[in-house]
Formats: structure tokens, sequence, C-alpha cells
């Protein structure tokens, strides 16, 4: 989303699905592409998915010229989008985790977050590191935490995809990655910001759940060392399948 035609258009679709906060989220992204997009010199049209690159450096660059705090990445992002649609019957009453650290600093601190802070609690849990429950199905442990905790969305257009990264040092998993799907009759719409603060945000259109897991599967960043268990996709906390690196 490289500059007004395209956010518009995403943004529109994200009203239309049920989302929240649109018009926060229309701030945000413009503020990216006016910074970090125009140095990066994003484009402001459809392209195609298995092709799409940005210099993150150069977004970096283009962001710290006019802004000193971080700027939301994919986990806050879809947090802003599913407030009042996401609910947990329980939350950890506090994170001492590691995985997280750079977005809580940024949560607690900046007052543009101030949304997402209300509901911290909820957002650690949700996204931050558990340790695995079972070894030989280690994917059951994100659909073993919405169990926990109870997690539901309320809608039945807009759901949250979630990539689960394993960690085997602490033998814990994480969600590295996530976005909202919007559903529609013949196709679906996956709407992200990248995994890093300095990533670009982006919508996908895929006629398949297929094809979605075909297109995050060429991302290496989501991915350790061969043979280790994951990355693990879920969709409302359903395990729905286990990417496979490409290339």
């Amino acid at each position: 989303m490289g500059g007004s035609n395209t956010i518009t258009e995403v943004c529109d679709e994200l009203g239309s699905a049920g989302a929240s906060h649109v018009d926060t989220f229309k701030e945000w992204v413009t503020d990216f592409a006016d910074s970090a997009g125009k140095n990066a010199k994003l484009k402001d049209t459809w392209s195609d998915a298995n092709k799409m690159k940005a210099d993150t450096g150069k977004c970096m660059d283009g962001w710290e010229s006019k802004h000193d705090y971080s700027d939301a990445d994919c986990r806050m992002t879809a947090f802003l989008w599913l407030d009042g649609l996401l609910h947990a019957q329980s939350a950890e009453d506090s994170y001492s985790g590691t995985y997280l650290m750079f977005d809580t600093q940024a949560i607690d601190n900046v007052d543009r977050y101030e949304i997402i802070r209300q509901n911290k609690d909820m957002f650690t849990t949700l996204y931050g590191e558990k340790s695995i429950t079972d070894d030989k199905h280690p994917e059951t442990t994100f659909s073993d935490n919405w169990k926990k905790y109870g997690f539901q969305i309320d809608s039945d257009r807009i759901s949250l995809l979630s990539i689960a990264i394993y960690d085997p040092d602490s033998d814990a998993m994480f969600v590295g990655h996530t976005g909202v799907l919007i559903k529609y009759s013949d196709y679906y719409l996956f709407v992200e910001k990248k995994i890093a603060f300095e990533q670009p945000y982006q919508a996908i259109k895929v006629s398949s759940m297929d094809e979605l897991l075909s297109i995050l599967s060429l991302r290496p960043e989501y991915f350790g060392e061969e043979k280790e268990a994951g990355p693990f996709v879920y969709n409302n906390g359903e395990y729905i399948g286990t990417l496979e690196l490409q290339g």
C-alpha cells in the first residue's frame, strides 16, 4: 500500500467487513507511505504477490527521518482491527517474556498505540511465547492457548490468520506474523503489516487458502534451521497447515 489509491481501496474493504478503527489505521498506513514508502518508492498499485519486494533499509531511513518511535508491526495492526471483535474469557496477569519486548515498549510509550495499551494483557496472552504442550505435536500449542483463555472473534467475515514460529532453544512458540483474513464468496483478502516495524503494509488477494499458504511460504524470515518444527499457520486459533520453504 504505497499511496492513496490502494490505501483507500483496502480501508474500504476493511470497513465493509466490520474491522475496527479503520480511520486510525488509515492514518498509520498513510503516514508510513508518506515517509518510509516515498523513500523506498513503494508502488500505489496491485502487483504480483510472488514478486513483491521492498527496500526495508530505505523504508527504515524514510520512517526515522520523520519519527522518533517505531511504526506498528503486524501484531499491533491486527489487534487494532479486531478491537471489540476479539474477546477472551481470561488473560495472563503480566508478561515477562522477551519475544514481544519491542511491541510492548512501543505500546507503553507511544500515544498513538493507546487503544492497544488498554488491552495489553490480552495482546501479550494472544501473541506471547508459550511452552510446547506436546513434543510430538507442537502445532497444538497455539490452538491450546486459544482454548485455555477462551479467545473468540465475533465475525463471520473477518478472522485472524497467525503464523506461529518455534524456538528450539527455549522449546517455546510465539506468533511471528499475523494479519486479518476477509472472506468473500469467491476469494480471500489477507491484509497485513509485514513481519517487522520497518516493512510495508500490504494486502493480498487469493482464490484459496492453499494459494495464500504458498505465497507465505516464499518468505524465508519465517523459517529456522532445516528440520525444525513449523512454522504453523492458524485461522482463529485453528491449525490449518505448516509452511514449507520454497526454492
